[in-house]
C-alpha cells in the first residue's frame, strides 16, 4: 500500500485545500493519505470526506510545531481530534504560534521588509510568509527568506515561547494518537537523534519519520538503525505544501500499519 503520511492543506501552510491536496494524492497513487497541518485539526474533516468519495484511505493528524533548544517537530496520528479538551490544548498551541507571527513580522519590519500579510491570521506559517516575501520582490526564493530572515540565523526568527517535545509527545497520547518524530535527518547530523529518542520515548513516542524526500539511502539506514534499536516503527512522508510534487515512494509495513491503527 503506497502511503504519504505528512501533507499540509490550506488549514495551515499548504496551497491546496484538503479537497484539492487530497484528489491530488489520489493522482499520484496514493492509497493512504494523512493530514498533518501545523498545529490545528481544521481541514481533517474536509479530508477524509474527500478521500471516503474517491476510495483512498485516510489517517487523521497533526504536526506540532514544538521547541526545545530548537524546532522539533511531533507528528501525531489518529488522535482523537474532535475531543472538546484536545481541541483547547491545540487552540493554546495556535495562540504561540500568532504570538510568535506577530513577533516576526515586527522584526521584518525592522528589517525593512514588509509583506502584505496578515501576521496574526489563524493558520499563518513561515512558508505562507516566505511565499509572500518572494512574491513581493524582497527575496529570490524561500530559500533565501529562510536563510537572511526565518530561520534560526535568520534577522526575523522569533524564538518565543512554545510547547515542548515532551509536552507535545504526552499530548498526542494523551488522546490516543501515535507520536512520532518528525524529518530527523538534522538530529541525525548533530549525533542527538538517539538522545532525543530515548528521552522522549519514555513518554509515548512511538516512531520515527524514517523515509522522507531528503533522506539519502544512508540516512535511512542509519535512521532505521535507531528506530530498530528503540523499537519505534519507521513512518514517511514527503511534507507536501502544495507545490512541486517531492518524490517519495513509501510503502508501510504491516507492524507500522498496526501500530497506526489503520485496518
Amino acid at each position: 500500500m503506497r502511503a504519504d503520511l505528512h501533507i499540509h492543506t490550506s488549514a495551515s501552510d499548504g496551497l491546496k485545500t484538503p479537497r484539492e491536496a487530497m484528489e491530488h494524492m489520489r493522482e499520484l497513487g496514493v492509497e493512504l493519505v494523512a493530514v498533518t497541518d501545523h498545529d490545528t485539526v481544521d481541514g481533517l474533516d474536509a479530508a477524509a470526506e474527500t478521500c471516503r468519495a474517491i476510495g483512498m484511505k485516510f489517517l487523521p493528524g497533526i504536526e506540532i510545531s514544538a521547541h526545545s533548544n530548537s524546532e522539533i517537530h511531533i507528528l501525531g496520528y489518529n488522535i482523537d481530534h474532535k475531543n472538546p479538551v484536545f481541541r483547547e490544548e491545540i487552540a493554546k498551541v495556535k495562540e504561540m504560534r500568532r504570538t510568535r507571527n506577530i513577533m516576526i513580522g515586527e522584526k521584518l519590519a525592522a528589517c525593512g521588509v514588509k509583506p502584505d500579510i496578515d501576521f496574526s491570521a489563524n493558520g499563518l506559517g513561515r512558508m505562507n510568509i516566505a511565499r509572500a516575501m518572494v512574491d513581493e520582490g524582497y527575496v529570490k526564493d524561500v530559500q533565501e527568506a529562510f536563510n537572511r530572515f526565518l530561520g534560526p540565523d535568520g534577522a526575523a526568527y522569533a524564538d518565543t515561547r512554545r510547547m515542548s517535545p515532551l509536552g507535545a509527545v504526552k499530548l498526542i497520547a494523551e488522546f490516543g494518537g501515535v507520536p512520532v518524530l518528525a524529518h530527523p535527518k538534522k538530529y541525525l547530523q548533530q549525533k542527538t537523534l538517539r538522545l532525543l529518542v530515548e528521552g522522549l520515548k519514555p513518554f509515548g513516542l512511538k516512531g520515527i519519520e524514517t523515509y522522507y524526500p531528503t533522506h539519502s539511502p544512508e540516512d535511512v539506514a542509519a535512521i532505521s538503525a535507531v528506530a530498530d534499536c528503540y523499537g519505534m516503527v519507521k513512518t514517511g512522508g514527503s511534507d507536501y505544501h502544495g507545490e512541486a510534487d517531492k518524490a517519495l515512494d513509501y510503502r508501510p509495513s504491516s507492524a507500522t500499519l498496526r501500530v497506526l491503527g489503520v485496518k
